[in-house]
């Protein structure tokens, strides 16, 4: 203890605890005597004297804590008695206690088993498991709903032959539904009314099936989410100025016979030759000219929110039918540029557009189908020429 007054320092060096706990009574006398001795007889010279106190000061932790460890592990158990924490022998016999990451308290060590002071300082035979890691810290529950009920109400178009048009009106609970309007009138047909008739597939924007007029907006029920302000009533009709087949079902009969009225396919000059024997050779930058073209749906928004079609879409194709004649029009594999500007040239089929922009602003697929009929319009009259492809198309059909 003397030694630790004097050298204040050596608390805080590797093996300072064993001092610390034999400072409440044991005895340390006899190491540090044979400490002293031991040095007593070394011949320390030159240089090396000035270095001795600390030399000797480290040397004493060192042969301390050396000694009481020999003297733990041949009574077989800790510096604390048989109920303490062994010190790298074992206690009352068995093995030390595995630190525990948890904060619970290690378990009491199995009476009989383990080595003595033999085996002191080495892990415990067998293959024991590791200890468990960390456990993290618990994530944090799933947002409950509120018990409260939302209600909202929709009001719908209802038709079918034989009767009189009229407005239904639903109370749909948004804490029980979907996002979208279409999640609503799913849920009104299975739990409310299972008359509702509506069309839909994809659920992704894709198929366009679900078009229909939500508030006003031609759009797709799909990709349209609801209004979450419950004091407002949303309002669902069918695709206007179309013959209705039932409810928000609409007739698209005339719409798909202008369509197909373009002939929307790839048009060749010896497609007998060429059918199915190669691939056609299109450049990346020509491919880059059908960007905003192809991505149409052919859902009938823009159709049916062009007023000129509203007048005469008998005669006028209107905005998603022209979109597509341009398409194939400035397809650079497309051979019938000519045959296909010359079906166009008609006071009605393409000139009745008055560039009102209805079309682009109720695309559901974000497509500019006005742009689009302004250029097929500088093709027709000659301001703009369609470009030569910049690879040679049929290139692969030489030599078959």
């Amino acid at each position: 203890m003397i030694l630790m007054r004097r050298q204040p320092w050596l608390l805080s060096r590797p093996g300072a605890w064993l001092l610390k706990g034999l400072a409440a009574g044991e005895d340390v006398s006899e190491p540090v005597s044979r400490l002293a001795a031991a040095m007593s007889t070394a011949a320390i010279s030159g240089p090396a004297m000035a270095t001795a106190p600390t030399v000797s000061a480290i040397s004493a932790v060192s042969v301390v804590s050396q000694s009481f460890q020999s003297r733990a592990q041949g009574a077989g158990g800790g510096w604390q008695g048989a109920g303490g924490r062994a010190l790298g022998g074992s206690a009352a016999g068995g093995t030390a206690p595995r630190r525990r990451y948890g904060g619970d308290p290690a378990p009491a060590p199995a009476a009989g088993t383990g080595g003595g002071g033999a085996a002191a300082g080495k892990p415990p035979a067998g293959n024991a498991p590791p200890p468990p890691p960390p456990s993290s810290a618990p994530s944090p529950p799933p947002k409950a709903k509120s018990a409260n009920p939302r209600m909202k109400s929709f009001e719908i178009y209802r038709w079918k032959p034989g009767e009189q048009p009229q407005t239904q009106t639903y109370s749909v609970d948004l804490e029980k539904c979907g996002a979208m309007v279409l999640d609503a009138l799913i849920k009104i047909k299975n739990e409310m009314d299972p008359t509702l008739t509506f069309r839909r597939s994809c659920r992704e924007g894709i198929c366009g099936s679900c078009a229909m007029n939500i508030n006003g907006t031609n759009t797709l029920a799909c990709v349209s989410h609801i209004d979450q302000d419950e004091s407002k009533c949303c309002r669902i009709y069918p695709l206007p100025h179309l013959y209705v087949v039932r409810d928000l079902v609409p007739d698209l009969s005339q719409f798909y016979d202008q369509y197909r009225s373009i002939q929307p396919w790839l048009q060749r000059k010896d497609l007998k030759r060429e059918a199915g024997s190669a691939q056609y050779l299109q450049s990346v930058e020509d491919r880059l000219v059908l960007d905003g073209l192809y991505e149409c749906i052919l859902c009938a928004c823009c159709q049916t929110a062009c007023p000129s079609y509203w007048w005469n879409s008998n005669k006028y194709l209107g905005p998603a039918v022209l979109m597509q004649a341009f398409r194939w029009v400035i397809d650079s594999r497309d051979e019938a540029t000519e045959q296909r500007l010359d079906f166009l040239k008609d006071p009605w089929k393409l000139y009745r557009c008055h560039s009102i922009m209805n079309c682009t602003n109720t695309c559901p697929k974000h497509l500019n189908p006005a742009r689009a009929i302004i250029q097929l319009k500088q093709l027709l009259v000659g301001l703009k020429k369609k470009e030569k492809p910049q690879l040679q198309t049929d290139a692969l059909f030489k030599g078959k």
